[in-house]
């Protein structure tokens, strides 16, 4: 096992959602353990800020469009003459009852956090098979094992995230490509922010979540333990490992 640095020398990655979170956690680690990475996000001015402070390439696009992938996909093997890594990171999570959600927000959850997945597969597939380390990882969510209320369209569109993990996984094992998911639990990033309150700095998360231990380990994760998780789907040192979501929660989703 190599647990020093440069495990992800000369590969290169594609990492969306990267402007920020998780995502830009994610970036962080694969540039510094020797990744070429290519950030993907809607938001291109913090995108570009990020990527430009950490050593990575920015290409701004709205995931949900085909055409851009496309273009994302051939740009990076031109420039660095394949695709080792796809990272499937972006989502978005509005919060609505669903007494009161709309069919239009319902669609765009599904469209970003699933529809978008499968775009980005698509169109990785042809450089993946040409790789002899290919990965595909994908975020899920510890929401989908174990949900809010509020969350319907986030929640099932990350359940269906972590079987589409395994049913990809299973097409694409002829190919060499390994395919799995992480589920995160409560990390604090920009989504802790929930109608302009951090919900991680609240009086209910210190009793509940931290205080009576409802997360074990009693305190929020980072974006950083997310990326180190990441960083084993993406290394050699995941090998025989494929169609699994490694849940990263703190112990949160194993309480009662």
């Amino acid at each position: 096992m190599n647990l020093g640095r440069d495990r992800l020398a000369g590969r290169v990655a594609i990492v969306t959602g990267a402007a920020r979170g998780i995502g830009a956690g994610i970036v962080a680690t694969f540039v510094q353990q020797g990744a070429h990475v290519i950030g993907i996000d809607v938001l291109e001015t913090e995108l570009k800020e990020t990527c430009a402070s950490l050593g990575a390439h920015a290409f701004p696009f709205d995931i949900t469009n085909a055409e851009a992938w496309q273009a994302c996909v051939q740009q990076t093997r031109t420039r660095f003459g394949g695709v080792d890594i796809l990272v499937n990171n972006a989502a978005v999570s509005p919060y609505a009852h669903i007494a009161h959600d709309t069919d239009a927000a319902w669609q765009r959850v599904m469209d970003v956090n699933l529809g978008a997945v499968r775009l980005g597969c698509k169109a990785s597939l042809e450089a993946l098979r040409q790789s002899n380390h290919a990965r595909i990882i994908n975020v899920g969510s510890a929401q989908a094992i174990a949900t809010e209320g509020r969350l319907g369209a986030y929640t099932a569109s990350k359940g269906a995230l972590h079987a589409f993990t395994r049913s990809l996984a299973v097409d694409l094992a002829p190919d060499g490509i390994l395919v799995n998911a992480i589920a995160p639990g409560c990390i604090h990033t920009p989504l802790s922010i929930v109608d302009g309150v951090d919900e991680t700095t609240t009086a209910d998360f210190a009793q509940w979540y931290v205080g009576k231990r409802k997360i074990p380990l009693a305190r929020p994760g980072t974006a950083s333990e997310v990326a180190a998780v990441a960083l084993f789907l993406a290394s050699d040192d995941c090998s025989y490992v494929t169609g699994h979501t490694l849940v990263a929660d703190g112990g949160l989703t194993i309480t009662f």
